[in-house]
């Protein structure tokens, strides 16, 4: 598919190195303590993505904690930031501000780190999920149109565009149809803005390696490749070990570069708090040999995934030149569950 893009630095830099995205945000904040008084008040109290505007120098801790230890990639402080999750706390009609808020900032970061260290750096809008699942039978979930699905997922998008960011990618990923009204929506952004942009597309899998509804990894793949996407790959949910079989997958067949954002391992209920028990140097190892044994171009880590896991990853891959890709893959057809190859 013939895309235009008025900035590609991202694709150009992908072409030369092994990408290093930043860890996780949430677990990060939780650790300063923030009060009420930090969310701007009791009825903002745990909303992270307000914090851009309340508490900005919460945020900018974070995003410096993950620059310092050389990080190529930023993630704005946006994953519920669309107006079906900002419901919850009466924010849905301040969307375009909290995102343009969030990647503005992360945007004059990764600026002032670029010219400090002379290494290109670059923000990713992140999208996540609405919660709405609209796959489902369940009423309640499914209880949204199509069509409402992209506009939530373009009005997000043409905030993070203006906010000046790099790339949109849409994460943790539950529902294959959802995802598709994502891409849809960030296209219809770019229309919109004349602004192009690469698109990292990823989906998250459980222990079994099925998406929540029970798309396997072949059928997201087959859906996704030919969407006007950039990047595909998997984040959240598992840590590394639970990833390796769709890894190998995507690494031997996609012809698009394969992105991979683990947790810290597969989360522990320890008296109530979620304990994420992967420690720095096998994640690491893990996150290398994914590299060089499955071809993957994008790594980083996801929930519980501190500066330290990013660190040894970075150390790890200073030396390493870079994967390469299959050219060309044999022709497939997707339900939303699985897909099956057109070879006779």
């Amino acid at each position: 598919m013939n895309r235009k893009y008025t900035n590609r630095r991202y694709l150009d830099a992908l072409e030369k190195k092994v990408l290093v995205f930043d860890g996780a945000m949430g677990t990060s904040l939780q650790n300063q303590n923030l009060t009420a008084e930090d969310f701007g008040g009791e009825q903002y109290n745990g909303c992270n993505d307000y914090l851009v505007i309340s508490r900005p120098e919460a945020v900018e801790k974070v995003h410096r904690s993950f620059l310092e230890v050389g990080v190529d990639v930023l993630e704005t402080d946006t994953f519920r930031s669309n107006r079906l999750t900002m419901q919850e706390y009466k924010l849905q009609d301040r969307i375009a501000e909290i995102n343009i808020a969030a990647a503005t900032l992360a945007r004059k970061l990764t600026d002032e780190y670029a010219a400090k260290t002379g290494q290109p750096r670059f923000v990713a809008g992140s999208m996540g999920p609405t919660g709405k699942l609209p796959s489902t039978t369940d009423p309640e979930l499914s209880n949204i149109a199509y069509d409402e699905l992209i506009d939530i997922f373009r009005e997000q998008a043409v905030g993070l565009i203006q906010g000046g960011v790099d790339l949109l990618l849409i994460e943790t990923s539950q529902d294959i149809l959802e995802v598709k009204a994502a891409i849809t929506g960030i296209h219809k952004a770019f229309s919109e803005t004349n602004v192009y942009l690469p698109i990292q597309a990823q989906v998250t899998l459980d222990t079994t390696g099925r998406m929540l509804l029970g798309t396997d990894i072949n059928a997201s793949l087959t859906i996704l490749e030919g969407m006007g996407i950039d990047v595909i790959g998997l984040n959240c949910s598992t840590g590394p070990e639970h990833m390796r079989e769709p890894i190998r997958f995507l690494g031997e067949n996609s012809t698009l570069p394969v992105s991979c954002i683990p947790n810290a391992g597969l989360p522990l209920n320890v008296d109530g708090q979620a304990v994420y028990p992967l420690e720095p140097e096998p994640f690491a190892n893990d996150m290398y040999e994914f590299v060089t044994k499955h071809n993957i171009s994008v790594v980083g880590g996801c929930c519980g995934t501190t500066p330290t896991h990013l660190k040894l990853l970075v150390e790890k891959l200073n030396q390493y030149p870079g994967p390469s890709r299959p050219s060309s893959t044999v022709g497939r057809l997707s339900s939303a569950m699985s897909a099956i190859t057109m070879r006779q």
